[in-house]
C-alpha cells in the first residue's frame, strides 16, 4: 500500500479489483486500522503513565516515530457517496489481447503499455481471428455480470445513505 501513494493510483487499483477483492482489502484495511488505533491508545496511556511518574518517553528509552492515527473513524454512510450507473459493455470499443493462446479481455486502459512492455498485442474487437471469436462473447458476458456485481454493490451503498439521508432510492439489476 505504500505505492499508492494518492488517490489516483489508489484509483486505477481499485478499477483493477473485483467486488469481493476489493471487499477483502477493506477488511484488511480495516484491521490495520484498528492496530493501528489500539496502538495509539497504548502510547497514549505509557505517555500518561510516564507523566504521571515524572518520566518522558525519551528518558525511559522510547522513541515514538510513527504517525498516530485518529480515533475519529468517519462512518463511510456519512459521506455522500456517488451516486451510480449501470455501465453498459459496447463490444465494438472493447480491446482483447492474447496471453498464452487464450483471449482476455482489457479490463482498464492502464494496462495497454504493461502488456505492450511485455511485447503482447492489443486488439480492437475486429481485429480479433476468427479462432478467439467464440471466446469473445464469454468474456463481454462475463465482464457484463461484473459490472452488474458492481453496480448493485455501489446502489447498496447508495441506498443505505439515501434512507438516512431522504434521497432517491435506486433499484439493483
Amino acid at each position: 500500500m505504500s505505492l499508492l501513494v494518492n488517490k489516483k493510483e489508489l484509483k486505477k487499483a481499485a478499477e483493477e479489483l473485483s467486488v469481493i477483492k476489493l471487499q477483502d482489502v477493506i477488511r484488511q484495511l480495516n484491521d490495520v486500522l484498528e492496530e493501528r488505533q489500539r496502538e495509539a491508545e497504548t502510547i497514549e496511556e505509557l505517555k500518561a503513565l510516564a507523566k504521571q511518574k515524572g518520566f518522558s518517553l525519551q528518558q525511559l528509552g522510547f522513541q515514538v516515530q510513527h504517525e498516530l492515527v485518529s480515533t475519529e473513524v468517519v462512518a463511510p454512510a456519512d459521506k455522500r457517496p456517488v451516486k451510480p450507473k449501470l455501465k453498459t459493455i459496447n463490444k465494438e470499443k472493447q480491446y482483447f489481447y492474447v496471453e498464452a493462446g487464450k483471449l482476455q479481455l482489457l479490463k482498464t486502459h492502464t494496462m495497454k503499455q504493461g502488456l505492450r512492455d511485455r511485447g503482447i498485442d492489443i486488439l480492437a474487437y475486429s481485429d480479433v481471428n476468427k479462432k478467439h471469436q467464440k471466446e469473445v462473447q464469454a468474456l463481454l458476458a462475463d465482464a457484463e455480470k461484473q459490472a452488474i456485481e458492481n453496480f448493485n454493490a455501489k446502489v447498496q451503498v447508495w441506498n443505505d445513505w439515501a434512507k438516512a439521508h431522504g434521497a432517491e432510492l435506486l433499484t439493483t439489476r
